[in-house]
């Protein structure tokens, strides 16, 4: 057993390789974005203001579709139960910083990073999974130091 789990480490380059979480409903970016032609911004709209987080869909925006197209699943059924009680999906959250860590989407996107910069091929995965590791402060160094941006730990320390 022992060994199992040093390859797993080493494959993972000392990133400890978990399953992506249950979800309340399946959700696949894969069918999202290769049948349907979705793009992040189609359902991730960038906000509105600094600070605040990408966060997910209304199903309101989901049932946009869902109306039509494969309503007869168990899924787009219960999809549309929380659409009926005006409730959102509680989704579990796959990129999750620590309370103290200062993230802003928004700036990111303004210096040109790609959603896939952080997020991985996440329009390849039918379980999303946060495969870059992109919530360990490593996997932002090293970013900020190849584009040659701020790396005090005040830029992502803070109370803002």
């Amino acid at each position: 057993m022992r060994r199992r789990w040093g390859l797993i480490l080493l494959a993972t380059a000392g990133r400890i390789a978990a399953a992506a979480p249950e979800q309340p409903l399946p959700f696949s970016h894969k069918t999202h974005t290769a049948a349907a032609k979705l793009v992040c911004q189609d359902c991730h709209a960038s906000p509105a203001k600094f600070g605040a987080e990408m966060g997910f869909p209304p199903v309101s925006r989901c049932m946009a579709c869902h109306i039509l197209i494969a309503k007869e699943k168990p899924a787009i059924r219960k999809l549309a139960e929380f659409a009926a009680a005006k409730q959102p999906i509680p989704w579990v959250r796959v990129y999750k910083l620590a309370d103290f860590v200062f993230f802003d989407h928004r700036y990111h996107l303004m210096n040109q990073a790609q959603c896939e910069d952080c997020h991985g091929p996440v329009a390849e995965q039918d379980a999303t999974d946060d495969v870059l590791g992109a919530t360990r402060m490593i996997f932002c160094q090293g970013c900020h130091t190849k584009m040659k941006a701020s790396g005090g730990c005040g830029t992502c320390h803070n109370t803002r």
